[in-house]
C-alpha cells in the first residue's frame, strides 16, 4: 500500500459515495460550501495542531462542522471530516435513501476500526474493533457480512508478529474499500487533487458540537 494513502487514513473517518449522490449531497444534507479550490491531503480541517490532550477540545471544535468531499475517484466520492466519528451513522442514513452508502474509520491512536454500510436510509452492516483500557479486544458486530468483506486483508499493509508477518488488520476498512475497485494510486492520485470544503447545516453543526463538549468534559 503507498505510504502517503496508509498515512493519511491513520486517522481519518470518512463515508464512500457513489458519483449518483454527488450533486445532490449539499441539499440532502444541507450544507454550505466554503471553498472548491482546496487540497485534500494535510486539509487544516483534517490536521489537528494540538500538542497536548489539554489543547484537544480547542483545536477540535472550529473544524468540526466541517466536511471536505474528494475529486471523482472511479465512480465514487470521499467525504472526510471530525464530525463523521459522532455522527456517521446520521448522515448515512440520510444520504443512502436511494443507494448504498458505505462508512469507514480508522484510529491507530485508539487502536481502532471500524465499517458499515447503509441503504433505504437503513444500516445494514456494521463492525467495530477496538482496544479498551486494558488491551482487550471489544467488538461490534451487526448485520450480514458484505461481499467485499470477502479477501480484504490481502490489500493491506503486513506486521511483523514473532518472526511472521501478518495482515495489519486496523487497516482493514482500507482493504474493503479497495475491493470496491478503488485502488491505492487512484487514491494517492486524489489527495493531490482540488477538493471541495462545507460546513453542516447548523441543527448538525450545534448538535455535532454538543457531543463533543459533553464527551470531553466527562
Amino acid at each position: 500500500m503507498n505510504e502517503q494513502v496508509q498515512e493519511h487514513f491513520s486517522c481519518a473517518d470518512w463515508l464512500l459515495i457513489p458519483a449518483s449522490v454527488r450533486k445532490d449531497i449539499a441539499d440532502i444534507l444541507g450544507l454550505t460550501l466554503l471553498s472548491e479550490n482546496e487540497q485534500w491531503y494535510n486539509n487544516p480541517i483534517l490536521c489537528t495542531t494540538y500538542e497536548n490532550a489539554d489543547n484537544y477540545l480547542n483545536d477540535l471544535l472550529p473544524r468540526v462542522d466541517k466536511i471536505l468531499i474528494s475529486s471523482f475517484i472511479n465512480g465514487y466520492y470521499i467525504v472526510e471530516g471530525k464530525c463523521l466519528r459522532y455522527i456517521y451513522e446520521i448522515l448515512g442514513k440520510r444520504l443512502s435513501a436511494k443507494c448504498g452508502i458505505y462508512y469507514f474509520s480508522i484510529d491507530l491512536w485508539e487502536y481502532r476500526y471500524a465499517y458499515g454500510y447503509y441503504e433505504s436510509s437503513q444500516e445494514k452492516r456494521f463492525y467495530c474493533a477496538e482496544l479498551d483500557a486494558t488491551g482487550n479486544l471489544q467488538e461490534e458486530d451487526r448485520g450480514c457480512v458484505l461481499s467485499c468483506e470477502n479477501d480484504a486483508e490481502s490489500h493491506i499493509p503486513k506486521m511483523k508478529i514473532e518472526d511472521e508477518q501478518v495482515p495489519n488488520s486496523w487497516f482493514l476498512p482500507l482493504g474493503i474499500m479497495f475491493n470496491l475497485g478503488i485502488t491505492d494510486a487512484e487514491i494517492q492520485q486524489a489527495l493531490s487533487k482540488l477538493c471541495s470544503i462545507y460546513t453542516l447545516n447548523s441543527t448538525d453543526a450545534k448538535m455535532i458540537k454538543n457531543i463533543i463538549t459533553e464527551k470531553f468534559s466527562l
